[in-house]
Formats: structure tokens, sequence, C-alpha cells
């Protein structure tokens, strides 16, 4: 029986097209690849084509399992579906364009014990980043964690923060200088450019108002009598609430008031408050500092009476009595104890 070899070699050198004719296979025993010469003129291949080695072939009709681990070098195109059995799939594309409307994660699962959501790598800028769902709390949750793709369970994550426009009715704590309060079943916040906030419900029996942290000092809190009575942040006029503005409205204040033998004058240059009390001419209460004259009533029928008397003779001093010097208006008559005519 006749036999029929093909070019072949004992080494793993692939042949060059001046070792091939067009047409010619060859075969090299030390990888056990399979090579054909490509070209239709000439003594020589125009060019060597790897076509298969040691269970390499691919069978472009039927099922087949191929092993051990292939790399392609250009373009896959899938027309049937793809289907991924392995533990890890990596994708190290610049962009990922899905077309699907709908992705479905943790596909499959039956009792589920396992937090599940999209784990952003920030690498050696801080913790990853996570989006998803907290199956231990059966609520969605954002913020950061240590935890990687490969950790399964209840994730460790630190409450992030969220930044955009929120509907719908809102439960629990609730701070920052934006956002609007408005009626209804439940508070709603609408952010906007201007930091605003309202109150206004007449269902509300019990509730806490924060007024201590003002968007800015362009801003108080008035009243809001186009929406019910409630309470908002308004801009004041150009300039802030200044100390000037301050100065001016208590200024106003004093000098409009309608109190008598009292008037103030506002000096707008220093800021400050000038008050004159006119003259007194009515009865007053209390002990005088200092009286240069006293206004002395005759006295005719009182028995007893008291003069008074001074410890020095000039100077600023309070008037005193002595319970042994009297005077007897009704009579005329002066009792003392003792009356000294002096020494010589």
């Amino acid at each position: 029986m006749a036999q029929i070899r093909i070019k072949r070699s004992t080494g793993s050198s692939a042949p060059s097209s001046s070792d091939l004719a067009n047409a010619e296979l060859a075969f090299t025993e030390g990888n056990d690849i399979l090579y054909y010469g490509e070209g239709t003129s000439g003594s020589n291949a125009a060019s060597v084509i790897k076509i298969g080695g040691s269970g390499a072939f691919c069978d472009l009709t039927t099922a087949q399992t191929v092993a051990g681990d292939k790399t392609f070098s250009n373009n896959v195109t899938v027309t049937g579906n793809l289907t991924i059995n392995g533990t890890t799939t990596t994708v190290a594309t610049t962009n990922t364009t899905v077309s699907d409307n709908l992705l479905e994660l943790n596909s499959g699962a039956g009792s589920n014990a396992n937090d599940c959501g999209l784990l952003i790598e920030r690498g050696s800028t801080g913790d990853n980043a996570f989006i998803g769902w907290d199956e231990s709390t059966d609520k969605f949750l954002i913020g950061t964690t240590t935890d990687t793709a490969s950790s399964t369970g209840n994730l460790t994550v630190s409450t992030g923060t969220l930044v955009g426009n929120l509907e719908g009715n809102v439960t629990g704590n609730t701070s920052g200088s934006a956002g609007s309060f408005t009626a209804g079943s439940a508070a709603n916040l609408n952010s906007g450019l201007l930091p605003a906030a309202r109150i206004a419900d007449d269902s509300i029996t019990e509730a806490k108002l924060d007024v201590s942290n003002s968007p800015t000092d362009d801003y108080v809190l008035t009243a809001d009598s186009a929406q019910g009575g409630g309470l908002k942040w308004s801009a004041v006029s150009s300039g802030g609430l200044s100390d000037e503005q301050v100065q001016d409205k208590v200024g106003a204040m004093f000098t409009g008031n309608t109190e008598t033998g009292i008037s103030a004058t506002y000096q707008d240059a220093d800021g400050t408050i000038d008050l004159v009390v006119g003259t007194l001419n009515q009865d007053t209460t209390g002990t005088a500092a200092i009286a240069t004259t006293v206004t002395v009533a005759d006295e005719s029928s009182d028995t007893t009476c008291f003069p008074l008397f001074a410890t020095a003779a000039t100077g600023d001093l309070a008037p005193k009595s002595d319970s042994q010097l009297t005077y007897n208006s009704s009579t005329g008559e002066l009792g003392c104890g003792v009356i000294d005519g002096g020494t010589w």
C-alpha cells in the first residue's frame, strides 16, 4: 500500500514561503502545527498560513468542545446567545455599550442574603463607591466601602451624599439650606438655585424648625403670606443684613417714639443714639443725690418736730436729725438735752 507524506520538520520553526510550493502542506513535529502554502502561481508560496495543530481544528458545522486558553487578537462577533459559566468576567475596554433596556443582577437567585448593585473601584483615590440594594434592610443604599467585587453577604457601606432633585414623600431627618417644604401628606423637597425654605401645613401637630443655619447673610426668615402664612428664607436688600442696616432699623425705632419728655437722636456717623431727658416737673420718689434748693412749707400745728442739721459746715452732706433735739411748732418751744455755753 502506498504512503503519502507531507513535508515535515522535527523542529518548531514555521516554514518560510520559499520552503513551500503553492498548496503544499507542512508539519512541524516540535509543536504539532500544520501549515499551508498559499498562492496560485510560481514555484514558491506567496505566504505561509498556520491552519491548525493537535486538536486545534475547528468544526465549522457541528457542535464541538474546544479546550485550552484561546486569545483572539481581532474582533469577535457572536450571532447566537453567549453563556459564560466561569466565576469572573473581566472587561478591560475603555467604554462598554449595552443596548439592553434592563440589566438583571443576581439572576436565578432563590433565597438571597447578598447585597446587590454596582461597585465602583476608585484605586488609590479612596474607598470604593457602591450604589445598590441593601438586602438586610430592604433599602437602596449609596455610599463608600472597602469591600470588593469578590465580597458577598452584607456589605459594610458608609452612607454617602446624594446630589440631585427629589420628588415624592420623604421621611426621616433632613438638613441643609436648600429645599422647600410645602403642604401635603409628607414634606416635599424641591432643590433649586435659590436657597429657600418654607413650612406651611395646618395638619402638622408637632414639628421642629432649625433656623441656626441661614443660607447666607443675604437671607432672612420671613412670613410667606402668599402661601398660607408659612416661613421662608427671603433675600434682603443689596448689601446683606449688615451692621449699618441693623443700626438704621434700631435708630428709626428710637427716633420715631412718642414718649413725653425724652428725645432720641440717631447719629448715623458712629451708629449711636443720643437720649435727652427734658425738665422734670412731676412728683418723684426716692432720695436725690444732690439738691441745691429745697421747697419748704410752713408748719404751725405739729407738736413734735425734729430740726435737721449737718455734720460739717460745707460740702455735699446728708441732712440728719436727733431725737434729743425737738421743736414744738404749736408753742414755739425748742427742746434739747444740754445747752453748753462753751469754755474760756
